[in-house]
């Protein structure tokens, strides 16, 4: 009796572990920085992608993360480093994948596998009272641009000032940690303008009604096809990346990323529709 009874009790534990598991949408891959746990590696310094709100990560990329850890019943984690530390922690193991606005491009690639969640863009930002308009990064020629230095935004300008701008005639670019410290230079008229992702520039000019978005979308010209953001997994992790891969099918599926979207006001970033 005493053997049945133990017996029973398995099966009874083991009963009621079952549906907990089948509640999770997707399997949690195998390697996890803390087993049980997501860690994710993130620079929380540019609204509504990710920042510190009270004291805690908040954000899009933020929620988003939150919801493709609940889908493989996993404990998100956050940990908020500088830009220049999030490879080099991904590579260390410090991090499962690494997600901060980070646009995808083919020097990325070779070393990093990528998961796009979110359409970029880039564009510019001005104070009201200059009146200046751009029709891309092509016009700066003359001015004074604050971005984040190492981005696709500085690459941009870069490039403009190489190819487009006559000597004597070049972009003055100043680089700053964030795109907060940016409109910080553009405010105090330190800069003429802010060369920031899409997703900020909606963001900052509804918070800051003395700024004004000053371009479109630059990178969605015919001939430069906007980007696309993604997180970051090691090239020898294809698990790990094909876990979260399928927790963001899955979130698709149930309308939680089209919620996400439309609680930050990013409805044109969906990368489940054609660019």
């Amino acid at each position: 009796m005493k053997n049945l009874a133990a017996g029973i009790a398995v099966l009874l534990l083991a009963g009621a572990a079952t549906p907990a598991f089948a509640a999770c949408a997707v399997k949690p891959p195998p390697g996890l920085v803390t087993p049980g746990a997501l860690t994710i590696g993130s620079n929380m310094s540019t609204p509504p992608q990710m920042f510190i709100e009270n004291g805690q990560p908040a954000g899009f990329e933020i929620d988003l993360s939150r919801a493709l850890a609940g889908a493989m019943c996993l404990k998100p984690v956050f940990i908020n480093i500088a830009f220049g530390g999030l490879f080099p922690g991904l590579v260390a193991h410090k991090f499962d994948y690494v997600t901060s606005g980070l646009g995808i491009t083919p020097q990325r690639q070779q070393v990093f596998d990528f998961l796009p969640y979110l359409v970029g863009g880039i564009q510019l930002v001005t104070r009201k009272d200059s009146g200046l308009r751009f029709k891309d990064e092509n016009d700066l020629c003359g001015h004074s641009v604050a971005t984040i230095s190492g981005t696709t935004q500085a690459r941009a300008i870069e490039t403009a000032n190489d190819v487009v701008c006559k000597p004597g005639n070049k972009i003055t670019l100043k680089y700053f940690p964030s795109f907060n410290d940016a409109i910080i230079q553009l405010r105090k008229k330190s800069a003429d303008v802010a060369f920031v992702d899409w997703g900020f520039a909606a963001y900052v000019t509804r918070l800051l009604p003395e700024l004004t978005v000053a371009s479109p979308i630059i990178s969605g010209r015919k001939e430069v096809p906007r980007n696309k953001l993604g997180m970051a997994f090691r090239k020898n992790d294809a698990a790990m990346r094909d876990a979260v891969a399928a927790a963001l099918q899955s979130i698709e599926r149930t309308g939680e990323y089209s919620k996400i979207l439309e609680k930050w006001h990013l409805e044109r970033g969906d990368i489940s529709k054609p660019i």
